[in-house]
Formats: C-alpha cells, sequence, structure tokens
C-alpha cells in the first residue's frame, strides 16, 4: 500500500480555532488555510490535476456555469473542490448533505473554509434543482453530478432529466468533467478493490 504524506491535523485545528475565536478572525485566514490545505489534501488524496484552458476561462470569467461530473466515488465532490481554481456551489444528496459520516462532515469542513457551498438536493423532490437555478441566475457556479448516484463498473450512466432542466432553463454553459481511478477505491466506491488508488480529474 502506499505511503501517505503527514497530514497537520493540529496545525489545521490551531489555525481553524484562531480564524472563529478572537481578534484573529478574518476572511484572510481562511484564504491562506486554503492556499496550504489544497495541495497538500490533493497529495494526500493522490490526485493529479489536469486544467483544460477553455474551462479555466469560463471559471474565472466570472459568468454563472454549470460543471458536470462523472460520479465513481464518494470522494468525488471533496475532489472536485480542491482541484477547482474557484469556489464552487455542490448539489449534494440530502442523504450526505445533512448526514453525520465522514464524507459530510469533510465537505462542511471544506464549505466553511471557503472551497465552495453546499446545496442539499433530493431526486424525489424539485426544491433542490430550483435553488441550483437561482443560485445560476445570481451568476454562481454550479456542479452537479449529473447521474445522481455512483456508478457501480466506473462508466458514465444515463443523467437525471433534473440536471438537462437546469441547464435549459438556465441557458448557461456547461463545461464537462472527468475522474478517473476514484472508482478502484475500495473504501469510496462500490466495487473498488486498491486501498488508495491514484486518481486523475481533467477540468
Amino acid at each position: 500500500m502506499a505511503r501517505l504524506p503527514a497530514f497537520p491535523y493540529r496545525t489545521v485545528l490551531r489555525l481553524s480555532m484562531r480564524a472563529t475565536h478572537g481578534p484573529m478572525h478574518a476572511p484572510f485566514l481562511k484564504s491562506g488555510l486554503r492556499y496550504v490545505l489544497r495541495p497538500v489534501l490533493l497529495r494526500m488524496f493522490r490526485v493529479r490535476v489536469t486544467y483544460n484552458a477553455s474551462t479555466t476561462a469560463l471559471l474565472r470569467s466570472g459568468e454563472p456555469c454549470i460543471l458536470a461530473c462523472n460520479h465513481v466515488s464518494l470522494l468525488d465532490g471533496i475532489i472536485v473542490a480542491l482541484a477547482s481554481p474557484v469556489p464552487l456551489a455542490f448539489a449534494v444528496d440530502t442523504e450526505y448533505s445533512r448526514g453525520a459520516g465522514a464524507t459530510t462532515r469533510f465537505l462542511q469542513l471544506l464549505a466553511w473554509l471557503g472551497f465552495g457551498k453546499i446545496i442539499p438536493t433530493d431526486a424525489t423532490a424539485p426544491f433542490g434543482v430550483r435553488t441550483l437555478l437561482t443560485e445560476l441566475t445570481r451568476g454562481g457556479r454550479v456542479m452537479v453530478f449529473p447521474e445522481g448516484r455512483i456508478s457501480e463498473t466506473g462508466e458514465r450512466g444515463l443523467d437525471q432529466p433534473g440536471v438537462k432542466w437546469l441547464a435549459d432553463r438556465s441557458g448557461v454553459a456547461v463545461a464537462e468533467l472527468q475522474i478517473r481511478g476514484a472508482e478502484q477505491s475500495r473504501l469510496f466506491a462500490k466495487n473498488g478493490s486498491a486501498m488508495w488508488p491514484r486518481i486523475r480529474i481533467s477540468f
């Protein structure tokens, strides 16, 4: 099994406490934490990021857009949040956005640090998709997993109709992302066999 780089838990906890208490409460401290944590966490998760010039330009333009990515593991949202050059609004199933699991807590921590924000969605109710539409009309950049579920094979499945409705109704540009390797994770994917696989994400 690959050896993982040491993660500075104590340092992060200490800085997080200072960011929310006392005279050091300031946005720049969270920005500094993001700057430090991004490369550390990407390395810890063994993620290699490849950026497409057109997607990067779209994200940095300030225009609203939709990012659509294949869904192969519970790590996917975390990987996208860490790799994205700008904060995104993530559509997250209510099972995870309001649960108490490790993935949920990690997403909430990333949101608190400014890597993005979480918008709860439910395939059986329209409120989440309408909230995403509101986010787009306000100029936000929304990240979705069109399949609505984690793939069992690692291949892209059929998209849910809500995503097409969102794209048609908002009229914004849609950029495709792709994650490879996370489907091999024994811990976070459905049928993975590797304890800590190498992961690639293409923006």
